[in-house]
């Protein structure tokens, strides 16, 4: 058997992830918590024999309880509504908000409330507050690591998580999920789904020291993006397990070796057999079979179009062809039929499609205004479309080619751009491409990385121009934060007063006036400046890889601390990010613009990118 079949048929954890019941019940109207959403959700996970039930259903809770206040109503505090109504539902929660949440505040005002708590709690509930973590061991394949951490709390309780951390373009987590029996029970499960196959676990597998898995877990956790643009393995519990998952990370001692530079674990003793193995991409070969502008009698739909009445004027066009190639295959990908232009395939190919496709160039797009009316007039008059039709589909699209330009360019849509570029390379399973496309979206596009050296940034003051009036204290106030905050990382940890000079301010002012030009109205919520200067800043560290776990040069605690915040600022970086049109990637922060790379980072991305055009 081939080393590619072995490694591809090694199970991943969303293929074997165990079913949880989700039943609800409904309340009588004298039940305390009828007006609670929530409480119908906890109580069967509360009662149910699976012990991560509980787990899996309240992890989520946590950061929805921990909202930005700036975008909820005044005076809503979303904990004090479970604080106030005392029964077995919100007691159980609140041990978990004792054990889990990253704010210490919520944690204190969890553990204060639960001594008055009477009712009776299963020991997966009462004994989060002393847990440990156990055995780690992974089991990995040619594209990621199978990392398995066991669980161990009062009472004989013992789970198991199963993370699955993908290695390109860098180590981030894919999937995820917990399981209710001891580590020695879950290899036995996998020993018994892989001998099925003919494989064997023992081969496969390797014993990590806790300091190892600590540092793995948290370099992967921490490239990938907290909300809704986590990276999701398709199985039923991540991201949503997220706050679990970081919970158990933080069982685990810090300090060991996690990744190196090509995504492999330190000192892995597979990595030679694994790393030679080509993944078997998924989907069909796009250059097997028959392209769909061949006919079976062998016409070539491009050479007769382009020869046709409606195509003539395009002859000697060199960006015609690929453009007529491009929409054959988007109408055949669509339909089945290179020449079904229907009203609503034409629509969305105008509206959608050529905006946000990251493979046609922008020369090739630029000829869509000429070139799609006419393909759609020569299919409709060889398919014997009726002439009413075609003009009314045709009313419909040259509005919207017309339009193309100016959406083509809308910051927003670029940065789409820059997330399909992604997603089409993952498509490729091609590691060295997915780093490319990754690079791109880093610093805003192909042309941008091609172009990129290691100029410093200059040192700027707040540049106030085009930022409406109304917002020039707040904007004036977030800048004195930033000042003052990072002057105290420095003066606290001296051998980072360079991490967060000249360079680091001029790009975290330069992505506060962006967003005050875009999208004024989210800094006049009511968000802390405070708290909006500490994310900027954490934006920007993680974005240019200065702030994380080790090679990073600064921790993220360091860096909040400064800020005095506690918990996670991801929320309200998720909102500001938003606002500033910064693609989202799916692991680590996307800046999408070498304005806000300080010299640091950019050496990096040049060593990167030229390692990889040599590969090439």
């Amino acid at each position: 058997m081939s080393r590619r079949r072995r490694s591809s048929r090694i199970p991943r954890p969303h293929q074997h992830e165990s079913a949880r019941r989700s039943a609800h019940r409904t309340h009588s109207a004298s039940d305390p918590a009828a007006g609670n959403p929530l409480v119908p959700m906890l109580r069967p996970a509360l009662r149910d024999q699976d012990i991560t039930a509980f787990w899996i259903t309240a992890a989520p809770l946590i950061p929805l309880l921990a909202e930005d206040p700036g975008d909820l109503p005044a005076g809503v505090d979303l904990l004090q509504t479970f604080l106030d109504v005392d029964i077995a539902e919100t007691t159980a929660l609140l041990h978990v908000i004792a054990a889990m949440s990253p704010d210490e505040g919520f944690r204190q005002r969890a553990r204060a409330a639960l001594p008055t708590r009477r009712q009776p709690m299963p020991p997966q509930v009462t004994g989060l507050s002393a847990a440990a973590a156990g055995g780690a061991t992974v089991f990995s394949d040619s594209q990621g690591d199978n990392l398995m951490i066991e669980l161990v709390l009062p009472k004989a309780v013992r789970a198991v998580l199963i993370t699955y951390i993908a290695r390109d373009p860098l180590p981030y987590l894919k999937d995820a999920f917990v399981v209710g029996a001891p580590l020695r029970q879950v290899h036995a499960d996998y020993r018994r789904i892989m001998a099925r196959d003919g494989f064997t676990l023992d081969d496969v597998l390797e014993v990590l020291s806790p300091e190892q898995a600590g540092a793995a877990l948290a370099e992967a956790l921490e490239a990938t993006p907290a909300g809704p643009e986590a990276a999701d393995g398709g199985g039923e519990q991540w991201p949503m397990l997220r706050p679990f998952v970081e919970f158990v990370g933080d069982l685990l001692p810090a300090g060991g070796p996690g990744y190196d530079e090509d995504g492999w674990l330190v000192g892995s003793e597979l990595r030679a057999t694994l790393e030679d193995v080509e993944p078997e991409p998924d989907g069909l070969d796009p250059d097997e079979g028959r392209p769909p502008w061949i006919l079976e009698d062998g016409t070539d739909l491009v050479v007769e179009f382009l020869a046709s009445p409606q195509g003539r004027d395009l002859d000697g066009d060199d960006h015609a062809p690929p453009l007529v190639t491009f929409l054959f295959l988007v109408a055949s990908g669509a339909s089945g039929d290179p020449l079904g232009w229907t009203p609503e395939l034409s629509e969305w190919v105008a509206a959608e499609m050529l905006p946000t496709n990251p493979v046609l160039s922008d020369e090739a797009t630029q000829r869509a205004p000429a070139v799609l009316p006419a393909l759609i007039t020569w299919a409709h008059a060889r398919t014997g479309t009726e002439e009413a039709t075609t003009r009314a589909v045709l009313d419909v699209v040259r509005p919207l080619l017309e339009d193309l330009p100016a959406r083509r360019s809308d910051p927003q849509i670029r940065a789409r751009r820059l997330e399909e570029n992604v997603e089409y390379a993952l498509e490729t399973a091609d590691p060295d491409a997915l780093r490319y496309a990754d690079l791109a979206m880093r610093v805003g596009g192909d042309e941008e990385l091609d172009q990129l050296d290691d100029t410093p940034l200059p040192t700027e003051p707040l540049q106030l121009e085009d930022v409406p009036e109304d917002l020039h204290p707040t904007l004036r106030e977030i800048d004195d934060h930033l000042v003052r905050d990072l002057d105290r990382v420095a003066a606290d940890h001296p051998e980072q007063d360079s991490v967060f000079g000249d360079e680091f301010r001029t790009a975290c002012r330069r992505l506060l006036t962006r967003i005050a030009r875009r999208d004024p109205a989210v800094l006049r919520r009511r968000a802390s400046t405070r708290i909006t200067a500490g994310a900027i800043a954490w934006t920007v560290g993680r974005g240019n890889d200065l702030v994380g776990h080790p090679p990073a040069p600064a921790r993220a605690s360091a860096l909040l601390g400064a800020f005095g915040i506690t918990g996670s600022p991801s929320q309200r970086a998720e909102t500001l990010t938003r606002a500033a049109a910064m693609p989202r990637s799916p692991i680590g922060v996307a800046l999408g613009d070498p304005g806000l790379l300080v010299s640091a980072a950019r050496q990096r991305l040049v060593r990167t990118r030229d390692r990889l055009a040599e590969r090439a």
